[in-house]
């Protein structure tokens, strides 16, 4: 059934609102995965906070020059979904590229906005593969950690060593003391 001008403004204003707030989206083609292949992603991406909707590409269009995002959306074609993150795109992306190499006929990533660029084809597979946020956090965090901890450890180490041959000093004198 086709849209109305209204109907068709709700769902811009909708793509609109999503896009501002989104620091990643991503543009999937989805042709041939059925509907409850669509519907899995849509709740394995839930899960994590992640918006994925259909939508027409004429609608995406305006939406997308509305907000100067016209790279987005050059050479836009055939079935396309959305994924909205608001926290974590590197996430969105590897959890819908890792969909996409176990699916390859039927699925496929077209572009991302990512932090403010513009990704697509192979740079896509590349990016997928970066640790996340909290990946990068953990590692930073461990590396920050490590110096602190040798020093610490150095520090202790005499006051260690002489407590070990204050306690062996013990146990000579007991031994000889039997």
């Amino acid at each position: 059934m086709p849209l109305n001008k209204e109907g068709k403004k709700i769902i811009v204003d909708e793509i609109l609102a999503e896009l501002k707030k989104s620091s990643g989206v991503i543009l999937t083609d989805y042709q041939g995965l059925s509907v409850q292949g669509i519907n899995q992603i849509r709740k394995n991406l839930k899960e994590k906070g992640i918006k994925y909707k259909v939508f027409k590409n004429t609608l995406i269009e305006r939406a997308a020059k509305e907000v100067g995002l016209e790279e987005l959306i050059t050479d836009l074609s055939g079935c396309t979904a959305i994924a909205f993150s608001d926290t974590e795109p590197i996430l969105t992306l590897k959890m819908l590229n890792q969909y996409a190499l176990e699916n390859k006929e039927i699925f496929k990533l077209k572009k991302a906005f990512i932090e403010g660029q513009v990704f697509f084809g192979d740079q896509l597979g590349r990016i997928a593969n970066l640790p996340t946020k909290k990946e990068l956090i953990a590692t930073l965090l461990g590396n920050m950690k490590s110096p602190i901890s040798s020093f610490v450890y150095t520090l202790s180490a005499p006051l260690t060593g002489l407590v070990n041959v204050i306690d062996q000093i013990r146990k000579q004198r007991e031994e000889s003391s039997l």
